[in-house]
């Protein structure tokens, strides 16, 4: 059993190394580096990744929360395959938290931080050709979320949309090609438009609206249609 391509140490530490190490076995579980049934060594998979043993013990514990991973009696934990209902569920959580996000940010979210959002979006509108484009509008696509959560003014919301952002990073990396970080960035642009006119029901419409088209698109590039509707 191996990862298959994982991140080195000094990837890893670029982020925490807990939040890391669960990332990198997130990812492996989604695209099938770590196939369903598998049993995952702690040791083994600190060894590969150059890691202590406590980082991965805590991804695991994290990832048997998440229900990707399952704990045996008497045996080494070992991957449960997500199948296109889980993903569902995720993201039916995901959007009534980062809906309520938004519908409270347009009646919270102060003008500077208003104002930062819409020059990064401009910028991006208007530098859609360059090569480092995807880059940079991935990278907006994780501040923007973060953002809007921290106004919300609800601390507790802001970590519990935090945790599943991490829990769909990967997917967001999956099918983060340029055509569809361009229909992500429009899908922001209305969700921003709605917060600047302090339009709370309409921040949430296009926040709902948006995370319902990423999920379509993530269980078209994970889930042929049979499999889809069979899951």
């Amino acid at each position: 059993m191996t990862v298959g391509s994982v991140e080195t140490l000094s990837a890893l530490e670029r982020r925490s190394l807990a939040d890391g190490v669960y990332e990198t076995l997130l990812e492996a579980i989604v695209n099938g580096s770590l196939a369903a049934g598998g049993t995952l060594s702690a040791v083994t998979l600190a060894r590969q990744l150059g890691v202590s043993r406590t980082p991965v013990t805590e991804a695991l514990q994290r990832l048997m929360h998440d229900g990707l991973v399952e704990q045996v009696p008497n045996h080494q934990p070992r991957v449960v395959r997500p199948v296109a209902q889980d993903v569902r569920d995720i993201y039916a959580v995901r959007a009534e938290l980062e809906a309520a996000a938004a519908q409270r940010a347009a009646q919270y979210i102060d003008d500077e931080t208003l104002a930062s959002l819409r020059r990064q979006v401009d910028h991006l509108n208007a530098t859609r050709d360059a090569l480092d484009w995807p880059a940079r509008a991935l990278e907006f696509d994780l501040a923007f979320h973060a953002t809007l959560a921290e106004a919300s003014g609800n601390r507790r919301l802001a970590a519990d949309i935090a945790r599943y952002r991490r829990l769909v990073r990967c997917f967001c990396r999956m099918t983060g090609d340029r055509p569809q970080l361009g229909a992500a960035l429009d899908e922001h642009e209305a969700i921003l438009r709605a917060i600047e006119a302090r339009q709370p029901d309409e921040a949430r419409r296009a926040m709902t609206s948006h995370i319902a088209a990423r999920l379509n698109v993530v269980l078209a590039q994970l889930f042929d249609s049979k499999a889809g509707a069979n899951a």
